[in-house]
């Protein structure tokens, strides 16, 4: 049996630079990390040398949320400068080693202006789909509470889109804030990458094992899952004691998914 790959988020992390990040979850025991840029020049050639110095692997890469706006754009231009960001960005990554490229489903557009507000964008996805085939990175489609809550519409979705290099991937916490228990969208959707959070009340992005999410049943629905498993809880509870709390975070799912 494969043993289990874990990762943690450096957007867990934020505001600190994101070699910092990087070396605070190395320093954790963790020998992979997943990215999410806070910078336009995260995807320098001097970033990933700072990057390549703190010695761990990027698992994945985390479009950047300050970056969506080029990604799910109508607009010609900036679709373009976005392209030439998101080309520096898989360079950066296939350096690093990274494996998958996080990415959240698009808004549809206004009911009657689809060629002009949505077309753009699915080619622009699938644009990028193309880009991280040439780069062997998997682009994994995110479920979302607001425009792919169920297990069977994040199916759909990347049915729809048709790209072979696009798959489905399940975030936790997303699952409990649509109501959705994320056994058994894991197992209504078997992901190709999987964000781990947890979930109390109307408090989301808890630190796993904080909160009722059934960890156990968790594991038990992903079966024979081979990708990561990443740590991306909310940056607002890593505000002090971060380096303990990473670290408890590796514990965490060296106890309960080993």
């Amino acid at each position: 049996m494969k043993q289990a790959q874990y990762s943690f988020s450096t957007g867990a992390l934020f505001p600190y630079e994101s070699e910092d990040a990087l070396q605070m979850i190395k320093n954790a025991g963790f020998d992979y990390a997943e990215l999410m840029p806070q910078a336009i020049s995260d995807a320098s050639e001097a970033a990933t040398r700072k990057f390549e110095k703190t010695g761990i692997r990027l698992a994945s890469i985390h479009y950047p949320l300050v970056m969506f706006g080029v990604l799910y754009t109508a607009h010609k231009t900036m679709r373009e400068d976005g392209r030439k960001f998101s080309r520096d960005l898989l360079t950066m990554g296939e350096r690093m080693g990274c494996r998958v490229l996080v990415v959240h489903p698009h808004n549809p557009a206004y009911p009657g202006f689809e060629d002009l507000l949505e077309k753009p964008v699915i080619d622009n996805l699938l644009w990028l789909a193309d880009e991280c085939q040439k780069k062997n990175i998997l682009m994994a489609m995110e479920n979302s509470p607001y425009t792919c809550s169920t297990a069977e519409k994040l199916n759909r979705y990347v049915r729809e889109l048709g790209h072979p290099n696009i798959r489905p991937m399940v975030d936790t916490t997303e699952a409990r804030e649509a109501n959705e228990d994320p056994a058994a969208f894991i197992r209504e959707c078997p992901p190709c990458h999987l964000h781990m959070s947890d979930y109390l009340g109307e408090t989301k992005h808890l630190p796993a094992g904080e909160g009722d999410t059934d960890w156990t049943d968790v594991k038990d629905a992903l079966g024979d899952y081979r990708g990561f498993y990443t740590l991306e809880p909310a940056y607002k509870f890593y505000l002090s004691d971060t380096q303990a709390k990473i670290r408890k975070g590796y514990e965490f799912l060296c106890e309960q998914f080993s």
